[in-house]
C-alpha cells in the first residue's frame, strides 16, 4: 500500500520533471514553471498521504487503549471488535479531523523544503535562513501538538481543534508539563529503531560480502548497506509508533481516569501508583476530571 504509493508519486513526479525540462541547451536540467507546480503538489500529496497514514494507525491505537481502559471485554485480543470498531472510526467518523492537522504539517513541510533547497541563492540568503529556522520550529510545534490532540480523537472522537485544546487544559490543570517533558519512551523507541536499522545494515552488507559477483565491487556493498538500513529504519520505526502511540494513550487515560483503570485492571493499577509514587512523589497524583465530552469510548 505505502510503498506502492510512494513509487507512483516518485514514477508520476519524474515523468512530469522529464516532460516538462526545457528544451534549451542552457536550460537544460530545469524544470519549466508548470512542471515545477505539478512536482510541488505531487509532493504535497506524497506527505500529506504519509502524515494522514501516520495519524489513522495513532487515533486507531488510542481508541484501542481507551476501550481497554474503559472496557476491557471489548479489547480481549487482536481480533476484539475494538481493534475493528477503533479503525473504522478512524477512517470515517473522525477522517476529516486527521486529514486536516495533517494538512497542515504537510503544507508546512513542503514549504520549509521550498526554502531550504532554495538557500543557494544568494540573493536575500539571510532573510532565507531566518525563515527556515522559524519554519521548522512551527512544524515540530504543530506536530508535537498534533501528537496528543490525535490521542484525544481516537478515544473521544472530538474534532481536531477542539481535541488539541482538551488535552493541553488538561496536562496544565494536573501539572504534568513537566512529567511530559521528562517523557523519555520516544527517544529511546528512536535509538531502538536506529539500532535495529543499523544492524539490518550490516545484516545485509554481510550477505553482500557473502555474493561472490559483489566481492570485486565495494560499491554495491554500501549500496546494499544503505537498502538494509533504510528498510530496517521504515519498518522498525512503524512498530515503535505503534507502541508510542499506545504509551501516549496511557498516559492521557491515566491523567483523566485512574479510577477506571482501578475497577477494570487493579493490579496494573497498584503498580502504576506505585510507580507513580516512586518517580513523581512531590507531585499530586491525577484525578479524574469530568469533560465535556464525558469519559468513555465513542
Amino acid at each position: 500500500g505505502f510503498a506502492g504509493l510512494m513509487q507512483l508519486d516518485v514514477m508520476f513526479v519524474s515523468s512530469s520533471a522529464s516532460w516538462n525540462v526545457e528544451k534549451s541547451s542552457q536550460d537544460e536540467t530545469d524544470l519549466s514553471t508548470v512542471g515545477s507546480v505539478v512536482v510541488f503538489f505531487f509532493m504535497l500529496s506524497f506527505y500529506w498521504t504519509h502524515q494522514v497514514l501516520r495519524n489513522i494507525v495513532r487515533a486507531t491505537v488510542s481508541g484501542v487503549v481507551g476501550t481497554w481502559w474503559f472496557s476491557p471485554l471489548e479489547a480481549t485480543s487482536f481480533c476484539s471488535t475494538a481493534v475493528s470498531g477503533s479503525f473504522i472510526r478512524s477512517t470515517t467518523y473522525s477522517f476529516g479531523s486527521i486529514c486536516f492537522g495533517s494538512l497542515i504539517v504537510a503544507v508546512l513541510h513542503m514549504v520549509r523544503n521550498s526554502l531550504r533547497s532554495a538557500q543557494n541563492n544568494r540573493n536575500l540568503g539571510l532573510v532565507r535562513c531566518i525563515v527556515v529556522c522559524i519554519m521548522t520550529y512551527i512544524e515540530r510545534l504543530v506536530e508535537y501538538f498534533n501528537k496528543w490532540a490525535y490521542i484525544y480523537v481516537g478515544l473521544y472522537g472530538y474534532g481536531y481543534v477542539d481535541a488539541g485544546k482538551k488535552v493541553i487544559s488538561l496536562f496544565k490543570t494536573r501539572g504534568w508539563q513537566t512529567i511530559i517533558a521528562d517523557n523519555l519512551v520516544n527517544r529511546l523507541l528512536g535509538i531502538m529503531s536506529l539500532t535495529i536499522g543499523l544492524l539490518t545494515g550490516v545484516c545485509t552488507l554481510f550477505a553482500a560480502f557473502l555474493v561472490e559477483e559483489f566481492e570485486s565491487k565495494q560499491g554495491w556493498m554500501g549500496i546494499g548497506f544503505g537498502v538494509g538500513f533504510f528498510i530496517g529504519i521504515i519498518l522498525s520505526g512503524m512498530f515503535m509508533g505503534l507502541v508510542s502511540s499506545a504509551v501516549d494513550g496511557i498516559i492521557v487515560c491515566y491523567a483523566e481516569a485512574p479510577k477506571e483503570l482501578e475497577d477494570s485492571h487493579p493490579a496494573i493499577a497498584q503498580e502504576m501508583s506505585q510507580t507513580w509514587a516512586e518517580a513523581w512523589g512531590d507531585l499530586a497524583g491525577p484525578a479524574v476530571i469530568a469533560l465535556g465530552g464525558g469519559l468513555g469510548v465513542v
